[in-house]
Order: C-alpha cells, then structure tokens, then sequence
C-alpha cells in the first residue's frame, strides 16, 4: 500500500446564488465553468451553490422555470455554513419578491460577523433570447430592499433602464448609488454598435478589503464579435469579476480581466449545434489580442518612445550620488535616481552629478519623477508613476529622446501605461517592502506570470522586496529583469552581491 502526504491549500469559498441551466450554458453551470477556470494549486477557488430556479433551456431559449422555495434556499444555505463562510457571493437569477426579501434579511446578518464579504448581482430576470424568468414587479423590490448589500451590480443594458428607468448610463448608476449599491458594472452587449463597450462606475464609499478604489469610472471596449455562439455571457462576465476579486484583486483589474476572459470565450466558443452554442471556457486569459481598449485613450506621443539600449537586466533604485557611486563600482548598469527632496539646487547638483557619471556607452540611468530637470539637463532617461504622467510633457520628452518608465500596479494600470507606449514598464510590489506602502496590493508571482503572457511587447521589470533569496522564483515567472533597493543597499559585499544576482538573471534567460 502507497501511502501519500496531502498539501492541499486552503480554498477560497465563493458562493453562486443563481438559477440552474440544464443545457450548462448560463446559470449556476456556467459559473461553476467561469470560478474554475480561474483557480490554479497556489490560489484555489471552491464554488457552492444556491438553486433559485430549476429552468428547461437551451442554447436558444428557456422553455420553462420553476422557482425555488425561501424554505429550501434557507436550507441549502445553513448546510454551506457547516462548511465554510463565503468570501465572495455572486448573485444571479431571482425569481420572486419572497426570495429578494429572504436574501435581503440573509445578507445582514451573515455582514455582522463578515465585514469584508463581497456581494455582486448580476439582475437576471429575461433571459438573452426574450424569456421572462421572474415575477412582475422584482426590481422594485431589489432597488427598495436589496442594493444595500450589494457591493457591485452588473446590470445589462435593459436591466440597467428597467431599475432606474432611466436611459443615461451616468444618471441611472448615482440612482443606484443613492439606493446603497458601491458600484456598477454596465455590460454593453446590447447596443447597437460596432464595438461591445462596459462601463464601470464606482462610488466614493466603495472599498475592498479596506482599501478604495484607484479611479471612480472605467469604460472597457472591444470589437464587437457578431455570433449567435454567446449562450451565458452575461452570467460568466458576472463570474469572471467574482472570481477575480476572490483571488484579490483590486476591482479595476478585475474588470480588466473579466473583460478579457469574455473576449477570449466569445472569440473560442463551444458550437452546441450548427446556428447556436456558449461561451468557451479556457483558463485565466493569456493573448494579448483579447485585451481590451481602455476609453477614454491616453493621448501618446506622435512616436514611440526610444527603445532601451540594452536589456535593463539587473535595475539598482539608489537614493543619492554617493550610493550611485557605491553601485557603478559594484558593476550595476542599470541605475535610477530617487532623491525624495524638495531642495531644487541639491536636486538640479545631484542629477547633473549623476548624469555625468553615468556617461559610459554601457550605462543606463532614469531620473524618478524630477522629468524637467532630466529634460534640461539631458537625462538618458525618466520614470515616472501613474499620477506624474497626467502631468507630465511627453511630448517633450520624446521629441528629446528621453528613455521613459512607468510605474504600473495591475492589469488596469498596465493597460493604461502601455497605451503611452514607453521604453519599459515596473511592476510592483511584488513583495513586502520597507520603501513603499502598497495598501494590501501586492503584486505576488501569479500575477507576474500572468502579467509576461499578456503584456509581451514592452519589457517588464518586477520591483518591490526583491534579494538574493526570492529573485529565482521572481524569474521563473517569466520576468527577465529585476529593480531592487534595499537587497543592494544591505550588501556587504556590493560587487559580489550584483554578481550574483547577474547571473541568476542570465541563467534566466539561456533557459529560454
């Protein structure tokens, strides 16, 4: 007899309150589909379910719905609760004033001892093909009792119209506001246009494990894909985002990924006959062709900016000329400047200091945030985080052929930074760090790996917490090029420490 040690991590519980679809298109099928396709053995997902509704449906219809008892969804809830407590709930098809209410009074109590539990209902009540699944009169119930537990509301754009009864996406999401909901996620498949826009809105009392959201309205848009191969899209969007936010992402990545997760199901999907079928389902998205436009768009310079002109490789953050100094003798050539001072005269002595020093053909030197004295003083290059460059002459800098890199914190903000089209883009913190806050958003090597698949046409450097011990498993993401601070600042031995921290980095890349 074989006998086996199981290491099994932890699950994060996620629960899908939502009608059941016997063809396994949408409903409670399609979010088991959606949630697995997103857990991976470092960062496993478990999906429980809720039955509203049992439904006789296809591809192309519903042909019937029967409703769910309170009695029995009370039921399959306290048997969860045995189990485990939700940390994501992801609500979809309601049938009846009763279970509204019932879920309303449910979702209170479960809040008192679950403060960070995340609520998102996507408002199922006609199905895509026109059938109605849901008594008359469900929505006012939902705006009267329900969308104070609601962190986020999905609404398509019928559904959108038949809460608020207003046709002004901007108008009907600070209605919901107003009624308690923190955000609202506005799927645009049902305009008639060329491209599928969705619109996120997000309130100033949204927060997600106690930390607010970056901006407070995102639009995503893509070519629009005209198949009638799209059976369940709107429950798998739905899903997509709970899963995401469950893995701990901050709800604008999360969009940008359920967004992309979408466009990949839609341009892979499962044909369940010759004229209809679903939407695929392929694992977390890794092709960059599914990615979608930000709106509105940076406006980027007239060209790119210049290209590197050597791989960045190992990228030493030094606070002062002296320590600048203490890495050129180390062999470092890939240097950045951040001097936290106010001072301009010491400002402008340190970077003309540092920018003469840094004049060999070999070396490559960014000035963090102080672009105009870089720009006057002739910098190789800048870099600037995701507020500086607002701000910023880009222009200017690009005519002048300055090197830029931006800061970038998550998909959402990759995809911001990458329309600039700058020479690289930092990703960070990837770890803990004594340098900077990060708020609860760290980066992690998941993401990492994730990030190398559907960002590829930019060079990537991965910055915060990293040293000799952790660079490998950094590496084996993907990344090929590394920023540290303190790992090079607590060296005893500087030019051994870049030694062997450049080689790790060339190991790397020979096993491509």
């Amino acid at each position: 007899m074989i006998q086996t040690t199981l290491a099994a991590n932890q699950a994060t519980i996620l629960w899908s309150i939502a009608g059941s679809d016997n063809s396994a298109g949408a409903g409670i099928q399609a979010d088991l589909k959606t949630i697995q396709s997103f857990s991976a053995p470092e960062q496993p997902l478990h999906l429980c379910t809720l039955v509203t509704a049992i439904t006789a449906q296809h591809s192309s219809g519903v042909d019937a719905s029967m409703a769910v008892s309170v009695d029995l969804l009370h039921q399959q809830a306290m048997a969860l609760l045995k189990d485990a407590k939700p940390a994501v709930i992801k609500i979809g098809l309601l049938v009846n004033k009763a279970q509204v209410l019932w879920l309303t009074d449910f979702l209170q109590q479960l809040r008192k001892n679950q403060p960070d539990l995340l609520v998102i209902y996507d408002p199922v009540a006609i199905s895509s093909s026109g059938s109605t699944m849901a008594e008359p009169g469900l929505y006012q119930t939902v705006m009267q009792h329900l969308l104070p537990q609601l962190d986020l509301l999905t609404p398509n754009l019928p559904e959108l119209e038949a809460l608020t009864q207003s046709p002004d996406h901007q108008q009907a999401a600070e209605l919901l506001f107003k009624a308690g909901v923190k955000a609202v996620l506005v799927k645009g498949g049902h305009a008639d246009t060329s491209a599928c826009t969705d619109q996120l809105f997000i309130s100033a009392d949204f927060r997600y494990r106690g930390y607010p959201a970056y901006t407070h309205q995102i639009s995503l848009s893509s070519p629009r894909q005209q198949h009638a191969f799209n059976h369940g899209t709107g429950c798998c969007f739905s899903s997509a985002l709970a899963a995401t936010l469950a893995l701990g992402y901050a709800l604008e990545d999360a969009f940008v990924v359920a967004k992309t997760y979408i466009n990949q199901g839609l341009s892979q999907p499962v044909a369940v006959n010759h004229s209809s079928g679903t939407v695929g389902h392929w694992g977390f998205p890794s092709n960059p062709l599914y990615l979608p436009e930000l709106l509105p768009a940076l406006q980027p310079p007239t060209q790119p900016f210049a290209p590197l002109k050597a791989a960045l490789g190992l990228y030493v953050i030094v606070p002062s000329v002296a320590e600048l100094e203490r890495a050129l003798a180390a062999g470092v050539k890939t240097l950045q400047l951040r001097i936290k001072s106010e001072d301009q005269a010491l400002l402008r002595h340190e970077i003309q200091q540092a920018i003469e020093l840094c004049q060999h053909p070999d070396i490559q030197l960014f000035i963090n945030d102080h672009w105009q004295l870089a720009l006057e003083l002739g910098a190789y290059g800048v870099h600037l985080g995701q507020e500086d460059i607002d701000q910023a002459n880009l222009a200017a800098l690009q005519q002048a052929g300055l090197r830029l890199g931006i800061s970038s914190h998550g998909f959402y903000k990759l995809l911001r930074a990458q329309q600039l089209c700058p020479s690289y883009l930092a990703i960070g913190a990837v770890f803990a760090t004594q340098t900077k806050n990060m708020g609860g958003k760290l980066q992690g090597l998941q993401k990492l790996a994730r990030y190398t698949a559907l960002f590829p046409q930019l060079p990537l450097v991965a910055i915060g917490g990293i040293n000799e011990n952790n660079a490998k498993a950094v590496l084996a993401t993907g990344i090929r090029h590394l920023a540290v601070v303190q790992g090079f600042a607590k060296a005893t031995d500087p030019k051994l420490w870049v030694q062997q921290m450049q080689q790790l980095i060339s190991e790397a890349l020979h096993a491509d």
